[in-house]
Parts: C-alpha cells; structure tokens; sequence
C-alpha cells in the first residue's frame, strides 16, 4: 500500500507540474507570438504612412494652388514617386475627371476617365468624398499586374486660409502592396507562426481576409491592430503546422517538468521585454490612437526634405494642456485620461485631411500643417484651436475646463532645422503659457 501510495503520489505531482508546463509555455508561446506581430505591425505601419505621407505634400499643394499648371504637377508627382519605391502612379482629378497622371508612359488611357460615370470606381470615389478623409481601397489586383493598395483622397480648395469649403478634386496613390509587404518582411509563416491579414479596404475585423489563411481567424493565438489614416487591418498568428509545441511532447516535459521551470522564469522575462520593446515601435499613442512623438518628427524631417526640392512651406504647433494635473488630482486619472481623448478629438476634428496631430507628452500635442506658411495664418488656426478646446468636457455630470497655451513655429522663416524648429514653437508656447497664467 505504501508503495502504491508513493507512486500515486509521484504520478499525481508529475501530472500536475506537466499541465503547469503546459499552461506556461503557451504563456510563453503567446508572448513570443505577440512579439512577432507587434514588431511586423510597427514595419507594416511604419512604410504605409511613410507612403501616404509623402502624397500630402502634393495635396496640401493643390489645396493652396488649385490652378495648378503641368510643369508644377509634373516636379511635384516625379519627387513623390522617386521617393517612395513603393507608388506606381498618382493621380489628380479636378471634378472628378482625371486630368494629371504620373507617369504617364502605360497610364494614357486613362486620362479622361469621368469617376462619376465609371460604375466600378465611382463607388469608392464616393465614399472618399463623403468621407471627407483620404479612403484606402485594396488589397486589389492590378491591371498593370500585381496587387495594390489605392489612397483616394478628396481635396478642398485653400479651406485653412479662407475658411471655404469648396470641393476642388480627388487626388489618388497606387501603391505596390506587394512590393511593400515584402519590405516590410511579411511572410505567411514568421518565427514559427502562421500569419494572417484581415480588413480589406480598410475595414478591420469586418473586413475579408486578404493575405494568409482565413482558418487563422477561427482561433488566433494572437492578433493585433495595423493602423493607418481611417482605417485599419487585423494581423493574426497562431503556430504553424510544421512546428511542435513543446506542450505536446509530454514525455520531455514530465522528464524536464523541474528544470524547465527555472528556464521558463528566465524566458517569460526575456520574451515580455522583447514584446515590450517591440510595441514601443508603434507609431501611435495607445490611449488617444494619435501619432506619437517619434511618427511626428519623422513626418516633419520629411517635410524639410520636400521643402527642399519643391520650396513647400510649413508650420509646426506646440499644444500644451493647461491645469491638467489639477485634473487628475481632483477627480483621478480616469478623468484625465478622458480630458486627453476629447482633446486629441477635437482637434483632429478642425484640421485638415492632410494634417498631422500627434500626442507628444503627458499633456502635449503637436500639430504640422503643410502649406500654411504666414504667422497670420497661423495665428488663425491657433484661434480655430481654442474655439475647439474652450467648451467644458462632462465627466460623471461635472464640468472640467479645457484651455492650453499654443506656441508655433513657421519653416523656414522662423527656423531651419528640426531643433530649431521644436525651440521657437516650444519659447511661443511658453510665452503664451505666462500670459494666460497673468490675466
């Protein structure tokens, strides 16, 4: 009895440290897997907005020079295209008929082509319209060949400066999506894991699966958001078929059950750094769902460098929050948080498609605007900027106040250089910050 005892008790503890194993190293499993993705959505998002980006330069051109003539369209499309290995050809259609086209080589048919007469176009067309925002359509199969990404985006005539909003055209990108998924390193199996991309036209998990198998859905191991302009994608993983979970050779695991602990331990702290440190790659704020700093001044070096070559003037904002931590002091951080979303809100409510508003800091926000190039017009957008932030939010029936101090920055008239640039609109912020604190 003593005998059958101590292997029961030994069988009983075997059994129990193997499912402890088990449990753990799919812990481990998913932490690996979600490094894997965190680190392909930062590539992903990273060469997708670069992409988009470089079109609102020609876009915030248009906007201030709606008479825009072919030698000016043809410099602009050329240093769009030969900046980006990724872009096949753009597109600009004032009234909704395609007028320009670069290059044009291949590409003449299409000039002419009435959207609103074209029934398998016209639909997206008018969605981007409606939208008022920049559409992303696609993955799609090209008529050049290949699969390719189509940004549509609607420009409005000079609306910053004279407050109009008259609907001057469409500009559209189309993008080698599978040049630049191979960039970006995307494969159907990565480390070890399955990979699947859903979200089609930019429609997220509603969207069809368009790269991968769809079974990934039916049971990821993980899965994360791609994020860009008005949309997004949904990457998955889960363990490809070639490869054998450790949970499932039992025999190894009840042989290893006490050793492995001591590995796992020194795994899991490995892995969750590497998750972390993948995920601070990400372009985005995670509470607001902004741009975060290091997207903002890859966007503002871009656009020094296209000012450069095409003399594009710019103007950087620097936001900051006004008694926040007051904020949080009185009614907790659940209300400051909620103070931060409704400022990251309202202010991308009263910019441009082709702006950037980022959140830069605990309650700093950026905001760089291509074309706008006066103090006076500066000035201008500041006073659109408070008229934004002024109404009170309402958290649990209580009235919090909302003001902040607003410096800028104009390029290249108030600097050259991207230091010289952030140290004028941080001093403007500043001043403005004393002057609201002395009345």
């Amino acid at each position: 009895m003593a005998i059958i005892a101590v292997v029961g008790a030994g069988v009983a503890i075997t059994e129990s440290v193997q499912r402890m194993v088990s449990d753990r190293t799919y812990q481990v499993l998913r932490i690996e897997a979600l490094g894997t993705i965190a680190q392909l959505r930062a590539r992903i998002e990273s060469e997708i907005n670069s992409v988009l980006f470089l079109s609102h330069g020609l876009i915030s051109y248009v906007t201030i020079h709606p008479e825009i003539e072919p030698p000016q369209w043809k410099a602009l499309a050329r240093e769009i295209v030969g900046n980006s290995q990724y872009v096949r050809n753009i597109g600009l259609a004032p009234d909704n008929v395609l007028l320009f086209m670069y290059p044009l080589e291949g590409n003449e048919a299409a000039i002419g082509l009435d959207y609103e007469k074209n029934e398998q176009q016209w639909p997206a067309v008018s969605a981007a319209i409606d939208a008022r925002k920049m559409v992303l359509a696609g993955p799609l199969t090209l008529i050049q060949g290949g699969n390719g990404l189509i940004a549509r985006t609607p420009i409005y005539s000079d609306a910053i400066v004279t407050g109009t909003d008259q609907y001057w055209g469409l500009a559209s990108v189309v993008i080698d999506s599978d040049a630049l998924f191979k960039s970006a390193g995307l494969d159907r199996v990565i480390n070890g894991y399955q990979i699947a991309i859903r979200g089609k036209d930019g429609k997220g998990a509603e969207g069809e699966v368009f790269y991968g198998d769809p079974a990934v859905f039916d049971a990821p191991l993980v899965q994360m958001s791609i994020e860009f302009p008005n949309g997004n994608w949904v990457v998955g993983a889960v363990p490809a078929e070639n490869a054998s979970p450790v949970w499932m050779n039992t025999g190894l695991v009840r042989v290893l059950a006490y050793g492995i602990l001591a590995v796992l331990v020194s795994l899991l702290i490995a892995l969750v750094r590497l998750y972390h440190n993948s995920h601070g790659e990400a372009m985005h704020d995670a509470l607001t769902g902004l741009p975060n700093r290091r997207l903002m001044l890859e966007r503002v070096n871009q656009l020094i460098a296209l000012h450069d070559r095409t003399g594009l003037n710019f103007t950087l904002y620097f936001i900051d929050l006004n008694e926040f931590k007051p904020v949080n002091d009185r009614y907790g951080h659940l209300a400051g948080d909620a103070l931060l979303k409704t400022v990251g809100q309202r202010l991308s409510a009263v910019i441009r498609g082709s702006d950037t508003v980022a959140r830069t800091g605990g309650d700093e926000f950026m905001l760089l605007q291509a074309g706008v190039g006066k103090p006076a017009d500066a000035q201008n957008v500041i006073g659109k900027l408070q008229e934004a932030l002024q109404e009170p939010m309402v958290y649990r029936g209580v009235e919090v106040n909302i003001s902040a101090a607003v410096g800028y920055a104009v390029f290249p008239a108030d600097a050259q250089g991207l230091d010289e640039l952030i140290r004028v609109a941080d001093d403007r912020m500043y001043t403005a910050k004393k002057v609201s604190r002395s009345r």
